[in-house]
């Protein structure tokens, strides 16, 4: 009875070997590169049999000093055999956390293992089968994913390529907090903030972020996109119909505010212990406070136009 191979090290032709296509691609490391030039592959390169290609292989880890070497080169590879979609990031994951990875490259590893997992045993229990696997906690595999989406939305959104690197440095508990802000607008006045000051303390962070997203911040967000949209249409020139609009516009805004809190404040009434918890009372007194500056606003209009 013959024993069935499960691995095997030799050499194969750089050209037979490719990329995963699960693996999410590693940051440029120079001082590895510049290592594999000077003292060519120390390691050799983990692949498995492609599943897609016969007599071709796909790699598990090494993807760094695959790209180092020449096409026609002869590489040494650790052949891996009967190794399936989520076991290669396991194996490769014992590597990944060789050295230190950015947030941002950790989230998309965290992410594409999870789809991985899901594609091939479906949803459930898959994200705590990613944390047993890696060692880590839900908690943590869940702030990976939140952070993972948060990179897709700054991409999305066109951020500068600058900020959107100098993002990928920083903490788990950072970019957990700037993911929390469901606003773009506020999200991405955040994110350019935290990218020219890289080393913001987090708490420093959590009060940008609730000054960015309180209610007096937001109404003068919307109230700037609007007049900027309107500046693009019309012209430069203050006219006294653009002021008599604009009034007009403001006025029916805090009637309609005015008929929401008289609904609100008749709910209360009729139905109070449906409103008792601390959050309740938090969200009125930022309600309040914000009106209140709305009236400081108005008068020091007013006294400006005297």
């Amino acid at each position: 009875m013959t024993t069935k191979e499960t691995r095997k090290l030799g050499y194969i032709n750089a050209g037979k070997i490719h990329p995963s296509t699960l693996l999410p691609k590693r940051e440029f490391d120079a001082e590895l590169v510049e290592s594999i030039r000077r003292d060519g592959v120390q390691h050799p390169i983990i692949v498995r049999p492609s599943p897609h290609q016969n007599g071709q292989y796909e790699i598990i880890d090494g993807h760094m000093r695959y790209e180092s070497v020449q096409q026609n080169q002869n590489v040494l590879v650790d052949v891996r055999y009967d190794v399936d979609n989520t076991e290669v990031f396991k194996l490769s994951e014992a590597t990944f956390k060789r050295k230190p990875r950015t947030t941002y490259e950790r989230s998309l590893f965290y992410s594409s293992w999870l789809k991985t997992i899901e594609a091939t045993s479906g949803g459930r229990g898959a994200q705590k089968k990613v944390a047993t696997e890696a060692n880590l906690s839900p908690a943590e595999v869940s702030h990976y994913l939140l952070i993972n989406g948060l990179f897709k939305r700054l991409q999305a959104k066109s951020i500068p390529e600058g900020n959107f690197n100098a993002l990928k440095n920083q903490g788990v508990n950072k970019l957990y907090a700037l993911a929390k802000v469901e606003d773009d607008s506020a999200m991405l006045e955040i994110a350019a903030e935290m990218a020219e000051t890289p080393n913001m303390k987090l708490e420093e962070l959590k009060t940008l972020i609730k000054e960015q997203t309180s209610p007096e911040r937001m109404i003068q967000r919307i109230a700037e996109e609007e007049y900027t949209e309107e500046n693009e249409e019309e012209s430069e020139s203050n006219t006294i119909d653009q002021l008599t609009n604009a009034m007009k516009e403001l006025e029916d805004a805090l009637d309609k505010t005015g008929e929401v809190v008289k609904v609100f404040t008749s709910r209360i009434a009729g139905n109070p212990d449906r409103f008792l918890s601390p959050s309740v009372f938090k969200k009125i007194r930022r309600l309040l406070n914000a009106l209140k500056k709305i009236e400081k606003e108005a008068n020091r209009i007013i006294r400006s136009g005297e």
